[in-house]
């Protein structure tokens, strides 16, 4: 699915997944919450990965103080590896298509 901005898709991850983190399984913090947003992590950081800004697959649900130390989680970890593994194919197919 394509997304415009992060809200809309912070919004449609919010309505097609399960309410709890995906880093410890607790429960997230309500819509309405002020710190809502900063429980969507972004495994590939924006400014590195530009492409993947609106990648539904590379945001993670956790609560803002995992957020802050998500590096410290498996689950972050294996899906970096991942996400980084998918970029380097994708970008080593790109580089051949302009080749031929």
């Amino acid at each position: 699915m394509r997304f415009k901005t992060q809200k809309e898709m912070f919004l449609w991850i919010w309505e097609n997944r399960p309410h709890v983190s995906e880093l410890t399984g607790k429960p997230l913090l309500h819509i309405g919450n002020y710190r809502w947003h900063w429980q969507f992590i972004h495994v590939l950081s924006k400014g590195s990965y530009p492409g993947y800004k609106f990648e539904s697959d590379n945001i993670l649900l956790g609560l803002p103080n995992e957020h802050e130390n998500q590096e410290r989680y498996d689950v972050f970890k294996k899906k970096q590896i991942e996400l980084k593994r998918r970029y380097t194919d994708e970008h080593k197919i790109k580089r051949f298509d302009s080749k031929n």
